[in-house]
């Protein structure tokens, strides 16, 4: 994962509290092509106030300093849709006892808001910068609204989130009635408007990279996966094997048989590895006037529009020089 480049790409990543959330934030802090220069944290799995603590706590385990992070609103921007509480607590607990902490961070959180620490860390930019939002888009949303021109100096906001030609994820809700959505993902149905409000911005020449379901139900990570993150000895990629730990013993059941999906691990190697899915330029759009247990939070393709996003669909390992084993090597 070595790269001769020396002039690093700014990055913002905003994550809403999820393990393969921060399992791409390892992968990105360790990989030499960015600059992490900031950190927020978006309603949806989390309670942003709650993880974000224990973000400042992973970071100084990890001997990371100097990255602020800011958390978001607790809420959507309209609406109450939720992740179940059950998801909550586990990232509430930051995956104990699969993952450890160590008692103290080495700083506090930024006092700016999320959307606030977005707009400055891009309006600071000498370069633009690159966004990867992997989780709700209550966050990007909030600080387009706050200050529109920063559109000017963002290089790409790549997307973990949508379901345009497979069924949606929220069969895995736990309420009955939400599971009757077959169409809508989680990130993007949690908050259906601000999602809308995003893709809209493409209009303005926001350039926007989507990682779709379609991408993510493809690429699995399995037991020797995590044994192999594990052996390189480095803190991203133990820290990396744990959180794989914990899908594959608790999400995917502890089932040999099934890989789990890494879903916003994926996202980011589709930002790292521009060769690792060739994307699909379409018009998408958010349903937010369908019921939320009918088709709301859905990623409908509009035909004979222009495009607005480009939309990884068909990624493949077989395209790139490293395998899933192999991406918290530093070979």
């Amino acid at each position: 994962m070595t790269n001769p480049n020396s002039n690093p790409m700014p990055l913002i990543v905003d994550d809403d509290g999820s393990q393969d959330g921060m399992t791409a934030l390892v992968y990105l802090l360790q990989n030499p092509k960015f600059e992490v220069k900031a950190i927020t944290i978006s309603q949806g799995i989390a309670y942003p106030k709650i993880f974000g603590t224990n973000l400042m706590r992973m970071l100084a385990r990890l001997g990371k300093t100097g990255i602020p992070v800011g958390v978001g609103s607790e809420t959507p921007l309209e609406g109450n849709n939720s992740f179940p509480e059950q998801f909550r607590e586990e990232s509430n607990s930051f995956w104990s006892p699969f993952v450890s902490l160590p008692n103290q961070a080495l700083e506090t959180l930024d006092s700016r808001d999320a959307a606030t620490l977005i707009i400055d860390t891009i309006q600071q930019s000498p370069k633009p910068v690159t966004i990867l939002a992997t989780g709700s888009l209550t966050n990007i949303a909030e600080a387009l609204r706050q200050e529109p021109t920063i559109i000017n100096n963002i290089a790409s906001l790549h997307i973990m989130g949508g379901a345009v030609f497979v069924p949606g994820n929220l069969r895995e809700h736990l309420d009955p009635m939400i599971k009757q959505n077959q169409v809508a993902e989680f990130n993007i149905w949690v908050d259906p408007i601000a999602a809308q409000e995003v893709f809209k911005a493409a209009s303005a020449g926001l350039k926007i990279i989507l990682t779709t379901l379609d991408a993510t139900n493809q690429v699995g990570f399995s037991r020797g996966d995590q044994q192999a993150w594990k052996a390189t000895g480095t803190p991203e990629g133990i820290i990396a094997s744990e959180f794989l730990d914990f899908a594959l013993s608790v999400i995917s059941g502890n089932d040999p048989l099934i890989p789990n999906p890494v879903w916003d691990l994926v996202a980011a190697i589709n930002l790292s590895e521009p060769s690792f899915c060739n994307p699909v330029p379409l018009h998408i759009q958010v349903d937010t006037m369908g019921k939320p247990n009918t088709t709301q939070g859905q990623t409908v393709v509009i035909e004979n529009q222009p495009p607005n996003t480009y939309v990884c669909l068909n990624p493949s390992f077989n395209n790139l020089k490293f395998g899933t084993n192999e991406i918290f090597t530093n070979e």
